[in-house]
């Protein structure tokens, strides 16, 4: 997963150009001590450019929102990251077990614990929200509902048991439930009648003295477009944090950051822009941490096939043609400053079952010419190219292929420039772009479906180790949820239905790399680069590990002042 937000954007009546999930290996900072003195206390001043747009885990668009789930509400589990690779460790949970069939899932949790308000923390919470998000899954709570996929219900025989009863055997149960955050009944129960759209809209960082959590830390206060402040929960009931409290300040400027970086008025960047990377590497009071493989950079095409408008780019060979007339090498270079590497497959790297047979993608526009000449699609006077008139259900009059790609504001990395790149490649190709900054995936999705959903069900998303969820944003299934492209292709999701519940690795595997085969094939999207995660901090401060972003609480009670 891209550590702290991925962001797959808007999609308009042709393409987009967006960022998605995928991560990477080792980082050169350690991570843990470099001086070994703890020293508790101190407030940890952490600047980003990735703003929290919601605390509830039911409706969110912006990624960084699920860094605060994590530091706020119980996970069964969680993942930590040991001898270069992540493993699943409990977080409210302390073991588990599975029954002989593999569809019955036994998690033993810790005693004693307690939400922020001082109520019982305990296995009813578990087992109620579970059995709320699986009924309102195709509603309300569609967000988080991929997390429990083939849950049929979930029992608490006492305060400190929790089972979970599923449809069928599940592979990666425990990958899925990473993604899953228990909330307190006591608050949440009260929204969970009815249609249960009081779940979607329950906002608790609106009234934060009413706001319950049972993470590491509490809420004091927050700011969407400026800081938010976590103090560390008196009721928590694992490894205290040693901070006082983070402060989390969103920057709408990276270089105003990394200037109060350089001046001490930050501590710590969760990820450093890549035109600052070789800068602060030459400061000796900050740490540069480099992970290779953080997110993966791609051009989305809406590929909805019921659409009325400019249908020749739901053809794969068209798709294909314009995408070996981008230069990868030049946004590397120009746009990621070489901090980015190809790469062909949606999950990236860091996917368990990465299908690495796929493409390569080459730069040759002179063939990528040739495919559309031989597709019958002629240059006109002005040397942009004509879509052909067509006939039938979706008749289209001849039309000028030229299209417009809308990006997000909240990329981050030089937008602008990335779809210069991307414009010069298609031009030379015989196509026109023109660039549309703004709006999200909510936007994105009223164009590319042709149903009646509610469009604030549609946004942004994040991946994760185990490939399950990046590989369900292309099924239909996500339409009205965090379907990004549109796309509708029965087959693929009857092996997606069919990799979920495989429980032999080996056949699961070839299962996905057959899914990943079919992304690449049909052209639903293009994928551009895969960045290098890069975070920096100062040396007064130590125990930060990125391996962790987004993935444990750890990530947020490990870091310490250095002494």
């Amino acid at each position: 997963m891209r550590r702290t937000i991925a962001i797959v954007a808007a999609v308009t009546a042709a393409l987009a150009l967006a960022a998605c999930g995928g991560s990477g290996g080792n980082a050169t900072g350690s991570g843990g001590s470099e001086t070994g003195a703890v020293t508790e206390g101190g407030i940890l001043r952490v600047g980003t450019i990735n703003a929290i747009d919601s605390f509830n885990p039911f409706h969110y668009i912006e990624s960084q929102s699920f860094n605060g789930f994590i530091m706020l509400y119980p996970q069964l589990v969680q993942y930590d990251f040991e001898n270069g690779e992540y493993v699943i460790v409990g977080d409210l949970a302390d073991s588990w077990d599975t029954s002989a069939n593999g569809k019955d899932w036994t998690f033993h949790l810790k005693s004693g614990t307690k939400w922020s308000d001082g109520q019982p923390l305990t296995a009813e919470d578990v087992a109620w929200t579970a059995n709320t998000t699986a009924k309102y899954a195709s509603g309300p709570t569609a967000v988080m509902a991929p997390a429990l996929a083939h849950l049929k219900s979930a029992e608490a025989p006492d305060p400190t048991t929790v089972v979970l009863h599923y449809k069928t055997p599940v592979g990666n149960v425990l990958a899925q439930l990473e993604q899953f955050f228990v909330v307190p009944e006591h608050v949440w129960g009260k929204f969970a009648v009815g249609d249960g759209k009081g779940l979607k809209t329950y906002a608790p960082e609106n009234d934060l003295s009413t706001m319950v959590t049972g993470g590491a830390f509490t809420l004091k206060q927050y700011e969407k477009k400026g800081t938010t402040v976590f103090i560390p929960d008196a009721n928590y009931w694992a490894d205290k944090p040693h901070v006082q409290a983070v402060a989390l300040t969103y920057y709408t400027n990276a270089d105003s950051m990394i200037a109060d970086m350089k001046s001490g008025q930050v501590d710590w960047v969760d990820q450093v822009p890549f035109n600052a990377v070789d800068v602060l590497k030459k400061d000796s009071n900050i740490v540069v941490q480099q992970i290779p493989g953080a997110e993966t950079t791609n051009i989305t095409w809406n590929s909805n096939p019921y659409k009325d408008e400019n249908r020749e780019l739901l053809d794969p060979e068209v798709k294909k043609a314009l995408s070996m007339c981008v230069d990868r090498d030049k946004l590397i270079e120009v746009v990621f400053n070489g901090y980015a590497d190809k790469v062909e497959s949606l999950p990236g790297t860091i996917s368990l079952y990465e299908n690495k047979d796929l493409g390569p993608l080459e730069h040759d526009c002179a063939a990528g010419n040739a495919m559309l000449d031989q597709l019958g699609y002629k240059r006109g006077p002005d040397g942009i190219r004509i879509a052909p008139a067509t006939t039938g259900k979706y008749a289209q009059p001849a039309h000028k292929m030229q299209y417009e790609i809308m990006q997000p504001t909240t990329l981050d990395f030089n937008g602008p420039r990335a779809f210069d790149i991307v414009k010069e490649g298609f031009a030379e190709a015989g196509v026109d772009v023109t660039l549309n900054i703004g709006g999200d995936s909510t936007a994105a999705y009223e164009i590319e479906t042709t149903d009646h959903c509610d469009p604030a069900t549609n946004s942004g998303y994040t991946g994760y180790v185990d490939p399950d969820f990046m590989l369900s944003v292309v099924t239909k299934g996500q339409w009205c949820s965090w379907s990004d492209t549109g796309w509708d292709n029965p087959d693929y999701d009857a092996l997606y239905e069919k990799q979920g519940t495989t429980v032999d690795e080996d056949e699961r595997a070839s299962i996905v790399g057959q899914m990943e085969q079919m992304i690449y094939d049909n052209w639903v999207y293009t994928q551009l680069v895969e960045e290098q995660y890069i975070d920096a901090h100062t040396t007064a401060w130590d125990g930060m590990d990125p391996h962790l972003n987004a993935y444990a609480k750890m990530y947020w009670t490990r870091p310490f002042k250095a002494g």
